[in-house]
């Protein structure tokens, strides 16, 4: 019996053991592309070792969630794989349930995830490649140089990073990323086609690093839809040697600031740069120096496109150079379309250096005579006060040596804290007046105004209030933007400035308002553009000190996407100063005023007069003008070829003014006839012929 309970004993502790060893060395799994079940092992290093070196299908690395990184060596390196492609590729991520996994390591001088020359590898953090969130966290918890999370070398090609939790700790130290795509120094292909999406990135002294070199650059890399915070000096810093980069959808931020420069974006030695629909916000630093949006300095003959983003700097930000939000340097030969982008700059600045603009919304600082320069349909509001004596805020800022190369600067919209802020800055002159600010910028800018617009909040720059179907917002079209930040489709004849396309469209646009004056009548003359459920026009006048009236009403052209031009008088003015506007109304019942900037003013006429009837000979109305040089009782007689009187037509005092009168002979025969206008001691008598 003895030896009976010993066996059952034996056999249970064995059991146990067992299963200890196997729950430990079976915490990664490998699996083929279509998740059959092929190997356990105890570290993903381990699992990556496993997959073949000539790769003949896709295999998944699993994570349980017995994992605990115990069995792992840093870096976990995945190498070059012969064979791998879009089909074969290789898959790590947590296995479905396994929700929280954390990889973390305090790996000095070495990154936890290294993709030495390795292609088409996935880093998946979503449990079982399902979800739209963020999951699977790697952290490198050193702090020295070097120590970065994710680092790409020596050719690794066509690999994604997607929906990952990514920390790095070496926000004061120089040169770590928490993702860096560097150099590849024997393989020509660079470090190119690769993706980083949808991932938070939190920390590093740069959160993703471009670094290639000259001989092997990396290209065609996306960043995209990431949220990326608490970096040390740079969100996104594209140091060197790469091209084709798309950055879009990002949202760039800080909750702390470090101790140096701080960048949202910089971007330098690139060749072909999309930045697009990102939103940089609460850029900060505790460093006496510099904040930027972004800072982009091209290399020759690069293409960089700025277009659909959100940058707001708001932050005090203590003793500071100058803060801008968006930055264009250098004297290579490049062209820049910085289009659609709305910035917002504000807060108490303290510090800067007298005679220099210590804050902008857009800085054009390039030099490159053989440069291309488009910069259209910006929104930019500076609220930024303060300062060293001296010192200028601005919307937009070029100086005089950077009115260089080809430019092409128009439609945008600049406004500082109130009407005498210095909203734009031309060639090194600050202008708070629209007028003399296009008078020296002219053939640009032409189409830009200085207005303030409202947001939705300091951070969130999408448009509210008085802003939403605000006509003076109406943008250029630009045939190749056809959406906005949110990728709400933009209105392809009339579509908003800025970033946003707010949800209800600009209703009308008009291209020009005149007015002229003849004698005591007005002619208004206008043309619309396009037109978007347009039910008409109602024409409002005022005189000094007084409110405004209607005075007609013009039928519009509902929707079209022609020019339309259209034209009121108004007649019978009496002598004054008056200011006119039109009453653009939608069918259903938005309004948007067009105010007719100068004053029109009718005068006194000098003398009585009686004027030749027109047409004439007529059929059966004419029309007889008079003026009425003071107050009189007027009287005009209309009577035929042997005296008889026929009609009056008037008889009454009137005050000084030019008038008409309209004569209608429709119960008259065909015959030669007379008016007499009788006007204190002024007589005067006219023939009128009538032919039916």
């Amino acid at each position: 019996m003895f030896q009976s309970i010993f066996t059952k004993i034996f056999f249970f502790i064995s059991f146990i053991s067992t299963s200890f060893l196997i729950a430990q060395s079976g915490s990664v799994e490998l699996k083929d592309g279509s998740g059959v079940f092929i190997s356990s092992h105890s570290s993903i290093q381990e699992a990556y070792n496993a997959i073949p070196a000539a790769v003949t299908q896709a295999y998944i690395i699993e994570i349980l969630t017995a994992y605990d990184g115990a069995n792992e060596t840093y870096p976990i390196a995945f190498s070059l794989k012969s064979g791998t492609s879009e089909i074969n590729s290789i898959t790590l991520r947590p296995a479905a349930g396994n929700t929280g996994e954390i990889i973390s390591a305090a790996a000095s001088g070495q990154p936890i995830l290294l993709l030495d020359d390795a292609d088409y590898v996935i880093i998946d953090g979503r449990p079982g490649g399902i979800g739209t969130v963020a999951d699977l966290a790697f952290e490198n918890l050193g702090t020295t140089s070097g120590s970065y999370t994710f680092r790409f070398l020596n050719g690794a090609t066509n690999n994604a990073i997607s929906y990952c939790i990514i920390k790095n700790n070496t926000m004061n130290v120089a040169g770590p990323r928490a993702i860096e795509i560097g150099t590849s120094l024997s393989n020509p292909t660079g470090n190119s086609d690769n993706i980083i999406s949808n991932n938070e990135i939190i920390g590093g002294r740069s959160c993703i690093g471009l670094a290639g070199t000259a001989a092997n650059p990396n290209l065609n890399i996306q960043i995209v839809n990431n949220k990326i915070s608490n970096f040390g000096y740079a969100g996104i810093w594209v140091l060197s040697s790469s091209s084709n980069i798309t950055i879009e959808g990002n949202e760039i931020f800080q909750t702390i600031g470090f101790n140096t420069f701080n960048f949202g974006i910089i971007a330098a030695g690139f060749t072909n740069l999309d930045i697009i629909g990102n939103k940089i916000y609460d850029i900060q630093n505790t460093a006496s120096t510099s904040v930027r949006g972004m800072q982009i300095t091209p290399a020759a003959g690069a293409t960089l496109n700025v277009v659909n983003n959100f940058v707001s700097l708001m932050l005090d930000n203590g003793t500071k150079t100058n803060i801008y939000g968006i930055q264009i340097l250098g004297a290579n030969d490049f062209t820049a379309n910085i289009y659609y982008n709305s910035v917002r700059i504000g807060g108490t600045h303290t510090g800067g250096t007298a005679g220099t603009v210590i804050s902008a919304g857009i800085y054009k600082g390039n030099t490159g005579a053989g440069s291309i320069y488009n910069q259209k349909n910006n929104i930019v509001l500076n609220t930024r006060t303060g300062g060293t004596a001296g010192t200028f805020h601005t919307g937009f800022y070029v100086g005089a040596v950077n009115l260089v190369g080809t430019y092409d600067i128009d439609y945008n919209v600049y406004y500082g804290i109130d009407a005498t802020s210095l909203h734009g800055c031309w060639g090194g002159n600050y202008f708070s007046d629209i007028t003399l600010y296009k008078a020296a910028a002219t053939p640009n800018e032409q189409n830009t105004i200085f207005k303030p617009t409202e947001f939705v909040s300091v951070t969130d720059l999408h448009l509210t209030g008085n802003s939403i179907s605000d006509s003076d917002l109406t943008a250029l079209s630009i045939a190749s933007i056809t959406d906005d930040i949110d990728g709400q489709v933009r209105h392809s004849t009339t579509p908003y400035r800025g970033a946003d396309e707010a949800d209800l469209p600009i209703p009308v646009e008009l291209e020009s308002v005149e007015a002229k004056v003849n004698g005591n009548s007005v002619s208004l003359n206008w043309i619309t553009v396009t037109e978007l459920n347009n039910r008409g026009f109602q024409i409002e006048r005022k005189s000094n000190n007084s409110d405004w009236i209607k005075v007609g009403f013009v039928n519009g052209s509902g929707t079209s996407t022609e020019p339309k031009s259209y034209n009121y008088i108004d007649q019978n003015i009496m002598p004054g100063i008056y200011n006119y506007r039109i009453k653009q109304i939608d069918f259903n019942g938005s309004i948007t005023y067009y105010n007719l900037s100068e004053t029109i003013e009718i005068g006194i006429p000098e003398a009585f007069d009686l004027a030749q009837n027109y047409p004439n000979p007529f059929n059966p109305i004419t029309t007889i003008k008079y003026s009425v040089a003071k107050l009189a009782q007027v009287n005009i007689v209309v009577f035929n070829s042997i005296g008889e009187e026929i009609v009056t037509l008037v008889n009454e005092a009137k005050q000084p003014g030019s008038y008409f009168v309209q004569f209608n002979a429709r119960d008259v025969s065909s015959g030669v006839y007379f008016y007499k206008l009788i006007a204190g001691d002024f007589i005067s008598t006219k023939k009128m012929i009538l032919i039916k």
